[in-house]
């Protein structure tokens, strides 16, 4: 064992020896206080439970001192010790036995200068078993009773009783005997005994509790006492035998070194030290041994290190010489400047690379004269500003030889500098970059032919997108033009197709034998399967043009369920099939959704399924899946006991013109276009469409569409949409009616004026938005087309002008009857639109509904069970008035405008009538014969004025112009039930950019007008 370790382990021994002896001596100490906290822990825990006796006891007094003398500061009192055990008022610091025995006397003293802390938590944070804290807290629970007593008590002294809920509010006569018997009756000492049972109960847990702890501390301290008096008599041992062994294994040793040494400083170099221990004085002994042969050893290596130099010279002098070569190879060479002295160094192939001879003396006077001469300036400037500033730079320039060649070169720099940043030194390595150069320009060069080349491959490929969007913009034409050509078709067959029907249905009416009847039952059931397959190709035209939009309504799906269901019932029985329907809807009855696109995927796929059973039958179920909120998923089922369809054609029968089997045109008929039609459809409302099929089985139709639930206000708008308005009194209503036509707005004002409204009149656009923020109306008629401003800009500021615009019922008012521009305009901000000319019932129709609706949205409530059962009971079987049509069918009389030819014009509009005498004299009848004649009195005179305003816009080719002034021609006629100028206007409006033929019309407008004013004069005389 070395010295410091035996001399660290005495140490460390005897500081063990004494540590352990001081804590044995602070356990001893520690054992002795223990005694001591643990008498102090439980007079603190009698003293605890005397604070819940003390407690009861002085509000025991509180409250029979309050009884006996009615003073209420004891009832004070009472509710204070009450609020300091519930740590509701703060604790006082000197709070004991005797102290509300001061108080009372005092009536001084303040209940402000403690903490709050209630009993509970006192009892909490006192050191104490599970046990004693049951026992504290159980007398605390019937102390709490005995204040139960105590408060009823109190109540008989204020003359209160208990009412049938055990509360003391029930009012009665004063009752202090009552209040005596309480404090001093036997239930009273029954309960005050109860609270000194759990206490005394706890103190003997203490007493026992301390006396275990007690015994257990002083066999511990005994134990401690033995384990002192060990460890010290230990600790004396060790010091004893630590001094002899120390004695021997290190101070005899160092004596006996000192003395070796100073016989070997006296110059007695054959001294030795005796090595009798492999510590560190055996290790110094044998150190004194060999300092002869270490210096033997020294002189050996210094003959090593010099020949080591030397070949470390040589190994110098070949890196010095592979280094020319890589810098010869490199066309590379180095320099080093000493600004302080003006020493400067080359290499050995710099000379070559500046264009010099080998010996030519290092200087900045030899560089600076092979540099080209135009770079000679840029090369002093650059150099000149780094040096200044101490920064490494690189430079590229031109060397002129003395040969007349021109050699590109690099420079890089670097420097070193002292505190202060003044160029000490400067080193540089400079290479010849000829050759990279030339190669950069022929890079350089081969980019500007590639940039060329992609300049004329852009320009191509532009040119060929350019022609390839041509072509796609052709294709789409024509697939326009066919989609178009398709959709003309089937209307042009469709219009005398619905007279062919009408005849046929007329005619079966009439007298016929079975062969006639036969015969005419095969041409009716011919008409209708014609007319299915027209409605398929003008929907398939419709979907590839775009046509089609899902409109989102709300609607009873129940109910549209039923009237879909109802005539295939009949069709069930007539082929003797059986037809289930299985509702699992969860109680939803309203939806929205696209109503009308429904019934067709519905009445397309019960078609084909009962077209194909021949026995068994179908079966119709309709699940609605709750998602989340208002979304709901709606799956309907088709399945049907047909012949099923082979498995191969299950992809293509969405196809259009496919049928699972050629054989199923010539034996069902059809065109194959029902399911592409409604695949298509139900892609559009954003749902999907599978079939599973076995042959000889039958197929399984699943469709799956999101809809939303309705909410409240929109089922309230269904319900109040569907009331019957002849049954409505909605009182006077405030109407803005904006109509730049006089004719048409006296019309407006006496059909509104009948009804018992009050009526603002403006005669456009912007007219009507300053009225509106000037004014409060209920509803507004607003004409769509109104020079200075339209009626769809002056709906949008409307809307935009205040939130108490947004909701109220703004009506369209248009000759347009194409419901395609209907929807436009609702899209605009208007409520709904009626076409020109209406019927008084259709206008006191669309003025209650919307009144009703707008209503409805300003006070939203529930509506009731009952109120929806009226709604639906008096919902009339007639359509919406958004879809009734005008006086005169323009569709019964479409024209398809390519080329106008007038002669052609003329010689259809002579087939329509000057006036429409029934309609006029319906109308007389709704307005009465002053008005009609006040009417008519003005009526020519407008005329004349749109008739000048068309040939003013013919003159000076003004498009819009005549466009406006046909459409208001057009919508006067048709007001004043004139069919052939209103058609002729009309035709005139679609073909307004045509100058020559509507100048080659005006004279038969002009001639028609006359007939036309001559007809009115007629009914007026």
């Amino acid at each position: 064992m070395s010295i410091k370790a035996r001399i660290f382990s005495v140490f460390f021994i005897l500081l063990a020896l004494l540590s352990a002896t001081t804590l044995a001596a602070s356990y001893l100490l520690e054992n002795t206080t223990q005694l001591s906290q643990s008498e102090i822990n439980r007079s603190k825990s009698l003293k605890l439970a005397d604070l819940v006796r003390q407690s009861s006891a002085d509000l025991t007094v509180m409250a029979r001192t309050y009884v006996a003398t009615g003073d209420p500061k004891y009832e004070k009192y009472f509710s204070d010790i009450l609020g300091i055990r519930e740590g509701l008022i703060p604790r006082p610091e000197n709070y004991h036995e005797v102290y509300w025995d001061f108080v009372i006397h005092e009536q001084e003293r303040s209940l402000k200068d403690g903490s709050l802390i209630s009993l509970e938590k006192l009892i909490d944070e006192a050191n104490l078993t599970k046990e004693e804290i049951r026992f504290l807290r159980l007398a605390k629970i019937n102390s709490d009773h005995l204040v139960e007593l105590e408060r009823t008590a109190f109540a008989a002294m204020k003359g209160l009783y208990a009412d049938g809920n055990g509360n003391l509010i029930h009012p009665g006569p004063v009752d202090k005997k009552m209040a005596l018997d309480i404090l001093y009756g036997p239930e009273y000492l029954q309960e005050k005994t109860k609270i000194m049972h759990p206490i005394n109960n706890f103190s003997k847990a203490v007493d026992i509790r301390t006396a275990q702890e007690i015994k257990t501390i002083k066999a511990a301290g005994t134990d401690l006492l033995n384990t002192v008096m060990g460890l010290i008599f230990l600790t004396i041992i060790f010091a004893i035998g630590s001094i002899f062994h120390l004695n021997k294994k290190i101070i005899k040793p160092i004596l006996q070194l000192s003395r070796v040494s100073s016989e070997i400083k006296n110059g007695n170099m054959d001294q030795r030290m005796p090595i009798i221990s492999q510590d560190e004085i055996g290790t110094l002994s044998a150190a004194f041994n060999s300092i002869l042969e270490r210096v033997h050893q020294m002189l050996l290596k210094l003959q090593e290190e010099n020949d080591s130099r030397r070949k470390l010279s040589d190994q110098l002098d070949q890196n010095n010489t592979n280094l020319y070569r890589a810098q010869k190879v490199a066309r590379m060479g180095h320099w080093f400047l000493d600004c302080t002295t003006n020493y400067e160094i080359w290499s050995e192939t710099l000379p070559e690379i500046y264009g010099l001879p080998p010996a030519t003396q290092a200087s900045y006077e030899s560089f600076i004269q092979c540099v080209h001469p135009d770079d000679v300036e840029d090369v002093e400037r650059i150099q000149g500003q780094h040096l200044d500033k101490g920064e490494p730079f690189s430079l590229s320039f031109r060397l002129l030889h003395q040969d007349g060649s021109i050699h590109h070169i690099i420079n890089h720099c670097t420097m070193k500098c002292d505190d202060q940043g003044k160029v000490l030194q400067v080193t540089g390595i400079i290479q010849d970059i000829t050759d990279l150069k030339l190669v950069e320009e022929k890079l350089e060069s081969s980019k500007a032919e590639v940039d060329a080349i992609n300049r004329n491959l852009e320009h191509t490929i532009t040119r060929r997108t350019k022609a390839l969007q041509e072509a796609k913009e052709e294709a789409e034409m024509a697939n326009s033009a066919k989609s178009d050509f398709l959709a003309t078709m089937s209307h042009e067959i469709r219009t005398p197709l619905n007279g062919l029907v009408g005849m046929a249905n007329l005619l079966k009416d009439t007298k016929l034998n079975d062969d006639q009847r036969e015969k005419l039952s095969l041409l009716i059931s011919s008409s209708q399967n014609l007319s299915e397959i027209i409605n398929d190709v003008l929907d398939m035209s419709k979907i590839e043009s775009g046509a089609i939009e899902i409109e989102t309504t709300t609607f009873d799906l129940e109910g549209i369920m039923k009237s879909i269901i109802v005539p295939f019932q009949h069709i069930a029985q007539q082929k003797e099939l059986f037809f289930n329907i299985i509702y699992q809807t969860q109680d939803v009855h309203f939806i929205n959704s696209d109503q009308i696109r429904l019934v067709q995927i519905l009445n397309n796929l019960l078609s084909n399924a009962f077209k194909f059973t021949a026995n068994g039958g179908i079966t119709l179920t309709v699940e609605i899946t709750k998602l989340k909120e208002q979304a709901l998923n709606l799956k309907v089922v088709v399945e049907d006991t047909g012949p099923g369809i082979v498995k191969d054609r299950l992809e293509t029968i969405f196809d259009a013109f496919i049928q699972e089997d050629n054989s199923i045109t010539r034996k069902f008929g059809g065109t194959g276009l029902g399911l592409s039609i409604i695949k298509s459809i139900i892609e559009m409302m954003q749902g999907n469409i599978d079939v599973t099929s076995t042959v000889g089985v039958g197929s399984r139709f699943e469709v799956n569409l999101p809809v939303t639930a309705g909410t409240e206000l929109e089922i309230g708008t269904l319900q109040l949409s569907n009331v019957d308005t002849e049954l409505e009194d909605v009182g006077s209503l405030r109407i803005l009616l904006a109509e730049d036509n006089p004719v048409n707005a006296m019309i407006a004002i006496a059909f509104l004026k009948k009804f018992g409204h009050e009526i603002v009149h403006v005669i456009n656009g912007q007219e009507a938005v300053d009225t509106m923020g000037k004014d409060k109306f209920d509803i507004v008629l607003m004409d769509v087309h109104m020079p200075i401003m339209s009626g769809i800009q002056a709906t949008k500021l409307i809307r935009e002008m205040d939130q108490k615009y947004a909701d109220i019922p703004i009506i369209g008012l248009t000759a347009e009857a194409f419901q395609d521009r209907h929807v436009l305009f609702k899209k605009e901000g208007m409520n709904d639109i009626l076409t020109k000319p209406f019927k008084e019932d259709q206008l006191k129709a669309l003025i209650i509904r919307h009144h009703l609706i707008a209503t409805m949205k300003k006070a939203p409530e529930p509506i009731s069970e009952f109120e929806k059962s009226e709604a639906v009971s008096n919902r009339p079987e007639t359509p919406e008035v958004s879809d009734i049509k005008p006086v005169h069918d323009t569709d019964e009389s479409f024209i398809l405008i390519d080329t106008l030819d007038p002669n052609l014009l003329s010689e259809d509009m002579n087939n329509t009538p000057i006036g429409n005498e029934e309609q006029f004299e319906e109308f007389k009848k709704q307005l009465g014969p002053d008005v009609i004649c006040q009417l008519i009195g003005e009526t020519p005179s407008t005329v004349q004025h749109f008739l000048e305003d068309l040939r003013e816009g013919i003159e000076t080719e003004n498009h819009d112009k005549i466009k406006e002034a046909a459409h208001s021609l057009k919508g006067l006629a048709g007001s004043m039930l004139a069919p052939r100028l209103s058609r002729q206007a009309a035709v005139i409006e679609d073909c307004c950019t045509d100058i020559d033929s509507v100048r080659e019309m005006m004279p038969t407008l002009v001639t028609t007008m006359s007939e036309t004013v001559a007809w009115w004069n007629k009914k007026v005389s």
